[in-house]
C-alpha cells in the first residue's frame, strides 16, 4: 500500500460499524417491548437476526482499523499514542458536557475518563491500542511462523463459541479487542491470496449459516431446556460465526481499490473512534435511554427512530468537533511532535527503535525533574495539611467508622488531597508568573503553605477549630496575636526566614530553570484568579463548581469545622466558608415590614 496514500473503502467501513455500535449500545439497552416476546416464533427469530447485525460492528470496526494500521507499521507506535490520547480527551470532553447539561458529577467518571487503560473503561479500545504497539513484533513473527499464528487465532476465535464459555476473557474487552486487531493483521497480510470470488463466496456461506444458526436457537433453546436461556448464544460479538463473517467483509471492501490521501481517512478513523468512546460512555447512554424512555415510551419502532436519530446528530457534532480539534492539532504541531518520535524509522530495527524510545523517555524525565519532584513535594504538602488537622492518631468521620488518620487521609480523602495539591501549585504557579524565579517562587509557595497549616492546628489546639474567612480582619491586631504564640516558633520562624534567603539567591544563580515568556505569564496571571474567584459560588447548589466538588468529595461539615478540615484540609475548608448563606431569604421578605410585626 503507498505510505501516503490509504483505502477509503475501509474508512467508510469504520463509520458504518461504529454507528452499528451506537445503536446497539442504545437501542437494547432502551428495553423495547419487542424483547418482552418469550415465545418461540418469527418474531423472536427476527430479533435475534437484527440483534445480531448491530453487534457485527465491533468485529467489523477492529478487524478493519488492524487493516488499515497493518499498512503503515512505521507509524503503529505514533497511532497508538494518539487514539489513546484523543480517548482521554474525547472522553474527559463528553464527561464536561454531560456535567454542563445534567448538573450531576461523579469523581469514579472522572478517574474513568483521564485513566481509560487501567480502570479498563473502553475495554475493547484498550485492546486495539496494545495490538497497535505490537504490530511490529507481529509482523516479524508472521514471517517465520505463519501456520502456528494462524492456529492460534483460530483456536481463541472457535474455542469459546464451541464451548460456550469465556475462556480467554473476551468479556473484559481488552483481550477480545487485541484479537480481533490481530486478525486484522493477518488479513492484510494474506488478502492477495484469496480472490474475490472467493471472499464473496464465503461471505454469502457465513451470513446465511448466521441466519439459519441465529433463529434456529431459540427453538433449540426451549426444546433442550424449556426456556430462552441460550436463544442468544450465538447472538453476541464473540460468536466465532460473526467475527469470520466481519473478517470477510473487510477482506473484501480492502480488495476495491480506492486510495485517498492519509489525511482524509484519518479524520474518518477519529470520528469512527470517537463514536466508539462515546458509545462505551455508560452515564451519557442512561441519559439518552431515561430520555427515550419518556418521550417513546418502550415501543420497538418509536426508539428505533429515535436512536438513529439521535446517533447521526451525534455523528454530525462528532464530524464538526474534529475539524477543530484535529485543525488545532495540527497548529499547535502536536501530531508531528508524536509522529516525529514514535515513528519508526527506514532501515531502523525493532530494538534500536525500542532503545530510542527508551533513551528519550528517560531525557524528558530527567529534563523535567524538578518539575516533577514540585508535584511530589506538594502532594506530600497536602497529605502533611491533612494529617495536622488532626489531634490523635484515629478520626472518626461517622458515629459507627474509625480510622487511621494516614489510611483515612491517603486513601478514603485521596481526591481531596489532589485537590489541595492542584490548589499548592495553583498559588506557586501564580508566584512563579509574577516574578519569572521558579525557586524562590517554589520556596515562598511552601513556606506560606507550612505556616498556614501550623497556624491552623495552633487555632485547633486553642478553639477546636480552622481558621476562618471571618478571622482575616484579627490581622490587624497582628501584636495580640503573636503574643498567643510561644516564643521558640517565632524564632524558628525567623531562622527559616534568614536560613532560606541565602538558600534561594544560591538555587536561582547555581540552577536557574528557564523563564516564562511574557505571554504565558499573562495568561496564567489572568487563569488563575478566575479559578479561584470561582470559590464564591462553591456554596450555590446549581453552580457547576459546587456540583464537581461535591461529586469529587468536598464535604464542607459547616456545623463542625474541625471534621470539615480533618476532610477537605485546612485550605479546601477555607475557603468553603468564604461565601456562606446561613439562610435563605424567605420568598415574599421586606425589610420594611418587618418592624410591624414587631408591634
Amino acid at each position: 500500500m503507498n505510505k501516503e496514500r490509504k483505502n477509503i473503502g475501509l474508512a467508510i467501513l469504520l463509520i458504518f460499524s461504529s454507528l452499528l455500535v451506537c445503536l446497539d449500545r442504545i437501542f437494547w439497552q432502551s428495553s423495547p417491548d419487542i424483547l418482552i416476546n418469550d415465545k418461540v416464533n418469527i418474531q423472536q427469530s427476527l430479533m435475534q437476526i437484527y440483534h445480531a447485525s448491530t453487534l457485527i460492528g465491533i468485529d467489523i470496526f477492529a478487524i478493519a482499523l488492524g487493516f488499515l494500521l497493518q499498512g503503515n507499521e512505521d507509524k503503529s507506535w505514533s497511532s497508538a499514542i494518539k487514539y489513546w490520547i484523543y480517548t482521554i480527551f474525547v472522553g474527559t470532553l463528553g464527561l464536561i458536557i454531560l456535567t454542563l447539561f445534567s448538573r450531576e458529577f461523579s469523581i469514579v467518571d472522572l478517574y474513568n475518563m483521564l485513566f481509560p487503560f487501567i480502570r479498563n473503561t473502553y475495554g475493547i479500545l484498550s485492546g486495539i491500542v496494545l495490538g497497535a504497539l505490537t504490530l511490529p513484533l507481529f509482523n516479524k513473527g508472521i514471517r517465520k511462523y505463519t501456520k502456528i499464528i494462524e492456529l492460534s487465532l483460530l483456536l481463541v476465535i472457535i474455542a469459546p463459541t464451541i464451548f460456550n464459555k469465556d475462556i480467554f476473557g473476551f468479556a473484559n474487552g481488552t483481550v477480545f479487542g487485541y484479537t480481533l486487531v490481530n486478525l486484522g493483521f493477518y488479513g492484510n497480510h494474506i488478502k492477495s491470496k484469496l480472490s474475490i470470488k472467493k471472499v464473496v463466496t464465503r461471505i454469502i456461506l457465513l451470513l446465511l449459516t448466521n441466519i439459519i444458526v441465529v433463529s434456529l436457537m431459540p427453538e433449540f433453546s426451549k426444546a433442550v431446556h424449556n426456556d430462552l436461556s441460550t436463544a442468544g448464544r450465538f447472538t453476541n460479538s464473540a460468536s466465532a460465526l460473526l467475527i469470520l463473517l466481519a473478517f470477510y467483509v473487510v477482506l473484501l471492501v480492502s480488495k476495491i481499490k480506492v486510495n485517498v490521501k492519509n489525511g482524509y481517512v484519518d479524520f474518518i478513523i477519529y470520528t469512527a473512534w470517537a463514536l466508539l468512546v462515546i458509545s462505551n460512555n455508560q452515564t451519557l447512554l442512561n441519559k439518552l435511554i431515561e430520555y427515550n424512555h419518556k418521550t417513546a415510551q418502550s415501543v420497538t419502532r418509536w426508539i428505533l427512530a429515535k436512536d438513529i436519530k439521535e446517533i447521526l446528530w451525534l455523528m454530525l457534532i462528532v464530524i464538526l468537533s474534529n475539524f477543530v480539534i484535529l485543525g488545532i492539532c495540527k497548529l499547535t504541531g502536536i501530531s508531528q511532535k508524536i509522529s516525529s518520535f514514535y515513528d519508526i524509522k527506514a532501515d531502523e530495527k525493532l530494538s534500536q527503535f525500542f532503545y530510542r524510545i527508551t533513551n528519550g523517555i528517560k531525557s524528558w524525565l530527567k529534563a523535567h525533574r524538578v518539575y516533577l519532584a514540585t508535584i511530589t513535594w506538594g502532594y506530600f504538602l497536602a497529605i502533611f495539611s491533612f494529617l495536622m488537622m488532626n489531634t490523635k492518631w484515629t478520626v472518626a468521620p461517622n458515629v459507627d467508622v474509625k480510622y487511621n488518620i494516614f489510611t483515612y487521609t491517603i486513601g478514603v480523602r485521596q481526591a481531596m488531597v489532589l485537590v489541595n495539591t492542584i490548589i499548592f501549585l495553583l498559588f506557586l504557579k501564580f508566584i512563579f508568573s509574577l516574578t519569572n524565579r521558579y525557586w524562590f517562587s517554589t520556596i515562598v509557595t511552601s513556606l506560606f503553605w507550612i505556616i498556614w497549616v501550623v497556624a491552623n492546628r495552633i487555632k485547633i489546639g486553642i478553639r477546636d477549630e480552622p481558621i476562618l474567612p471571618s478571622e482575616l480582619s484579627m490581622i490587624k491586631a497582628w501584636r495580640s496575636l503573636l503574643g498567643m504564640v510561644d516564643g521558640w516558633i517565632l524564632l524558628l520562624v525567623v531562622a527559616v526566614i534568614v536560613i532560606t534567603i541565602p538558600i534561594i539567591y544560591f538555587l536561582e544563580k547555581k540552577y536557574r530553570l528557564p523563564k516564562q515568556n511574557w505571554y504565558s505569564r499573562v495568561t496564567w496571571l489572568i487563569i488563575i484568579p478566575v479559578i479561584f474567584s470561582s470559590v464564591t459560588y462553591l456554596n450555590h447548589e446549581k453552580s457547576i463548581i459546587h456540583i464537581i466538588s461535591g461529586g469529587i468529595g468536598n464535604d464542607p461539615t459547616f456545623y463542625n469545622q474541625l471534621a470539615g478540615a480533618q476532610k477537605n484540609g485546612p485550605t479546601q475548608q477555607f475557603l468553603n466558608n468564604i461565601d456562606v448563606e446561613v439562610m435563605k431569604k424567605p420568598s415574599g421578605y421586606s425589610k420594611e415590614r418587618m418592624p410591624k410585626f414587631q408591634e
